[in-house]
């Protein structure tokens, strides 16, 4: 098949396996981010760099600053960029074969097609405020391409470009941390003509920025006096958590992917799978010291996954070049209606479900006279008043209100002068685990 085909062939799965999202709600974050996003591009984005919990993603809140601009605070505008940002991962998953000494084209279109349908970091495409995790590896796996493309002897062109997305990466997520050391790992088979001195040396900038970063993390907010922010932890149990992730992250596909290895496995499949392996460790690692889930979140795995993804394509190309094609064509099938049931059925009625308190309050804010007395929601209450006041409305608080994850009490007066009482239990999904 030719690289044109195959390209069409990786669109077409990454945003038809997604295409459903378009149909979603904003779901709790989105409600706050995105009109917080308006506010720091009307006053400049200066607000943002005083805001310690978003101004490292800074390309997302750009980008849904542009598109709200555009389109204004309609949920299909911003689905479709989610949607795209994957397209465009999944095409560099395919490009990760200019990685040559380890990754053949085959292998790399294989992966890119597990990659493009896996449903295991679906929060990454399917919730908004999630997109940096996709666009975190844009940026990141685009400075580990340039990086390979250099270490070839592509020239200077492509190291710069690979500087460019590296930084761009930085302004994505935290996360960005771990490409530095992915990058190391094309430095075990350097191709001829590169010293291993050289390009050590070249690659010492994307430490020295990262090494820069978390410093800057470090005394500009975590050692500050007034630092309160225990979702992170040093001391939080990763090895656990590690683990866990790995082997959900392993299970099923990884493991069958290994299976087929070694029953028709050649020995550079072993060096395939070792680095495929340490990939997905690599890219878990950073998320283990996260301290409110015993295994990371699906969306937190997106990098992870595109390691999950090398292994698959070095399995199914090893059937392909076997003569297994019959069995090939019965995994994938399998695959695509595993996967795909899963997010067309079981996900979408998740996020609805994780939708369904703030489109409730939206509802109510559209049809009060005056403010909305909230008494308990499953989210804190400046994400209430967020929804609240997206809809023109305005929210005030019972002292205390109350948030648990199936109440929803709420009191407010409609345009014809009727009180109106909502207490009722709501069915909401658990957020970001591979349920």
């Amino acid at each position: 098949m030719s690289r044109p085909g195959r390209i069409l062939i990786l669109v077409i799965l990454a945003a038809g396996a997604y295409l459903p999202a378009l149909r979603l709600p904003f779901i709790e974050d989105d409600n706050h981010e995105i009109p917080l996003a308006r506010d720091f591009a009307a006053a400049g984005w200066t607000p943002l760099w005083y805001n310690s919990a978003l101004r490292t993603h800074v390309t997302s809140m750009a980008v849904n600053a542009g598109l709200d601009r555009v389109f204004g605070f309609k949920p299909p505008p911003f689905y479709a960029v989610s949607i795209l940002v994957h397209v465009l991962c999944v095409l560099l998953v395919y490009a990760a074969c200019v990685w040559r000494e380890v990754l053949d084209e085959s292998t790399a279109f294989w992966a890119a097609c597990f990659f493009a349908v896996y449903e295991g970091h679906q929060e990454a495409v399917m919730w908004i405020s999630a997109r940096t995790e996709s666009t975190v590896f844009l940026f990141g796996m685009l400075a580990w391409v340039c990086w390979v493309k250099y270490l070839h002897g592509a020239g200077a062109r492509w190291y710069s470009a690979s500087i460019i997305s590296f930084l761009l990466a930085a302004l994505s997520k935290e996360s960005f941390v771990i490409f530095p050391i992915l990058m190391l790992l094309p430095l075990i088979w350097l191709p001829q003509g590169m010293s291993r001195k050289t390009a050590l040396a070249a690659i010492s900038p994307f430490f020295a920025i990262t090494a820069a970063y978390l410093a800057w993390t470090w005394f500009g907010r975590i050692a500050q006096p007034d630092f309160s922010d225990n979702r992170f932890s040093l001391l939080a149990p990763w090895p656990l958590v590690l683990a866990r992730s790995f082997w959900k992250l392993m299970f099923v596909w990884g493991i069958a992917a290994l299976a087929i290895l070694l029953w028709l496995g050649k020995r550079a499949d072993r060096g395939r799978a070792s680095l495929a392996i340490v990939w997905m460790l690599l890219g878990i690692f950073p998320y283990s010291f996260l301290t409110y889930m015993s295994q990371i979140a699906s969306r937190h795995t997106y990098i992870a996954s595109a390691g999950l993804a090398f292994l698959a394509g070095a399995a199914a190309a090893r059937l392909s070049e076997s003569n297994h094609r019959t069995l090939l064509r019965v995994v994938c099938a399998i695959f695509l209606i595993v996967n795909l049931e899963i997010l067309w059925v079981k996900k979408m009625s998740q996020f609805r479900e994780r939708a369904e308190p703030s489109e409730l309050l939206k509802a109510a804010a559209r049809q009060a006279s005056g403010p909305i007395s909230i008494t308990c929601t499953p989210f804190p209450d400046f994400l209430a008043a967020a929804v609240v006041s997206g809809a023109g409305g305005r929210a005030v608080f019972h002292d205390p209100s109350a948030h648990e994850d199936h109440c929803f009490t709420i009191d407010y007066t409609n345009s014809n002068g009727a009180h109106i009482h909502i207490d009722r239990r709501i069915r909401t999904a658990k957020h970001g685990l591979f349920n």
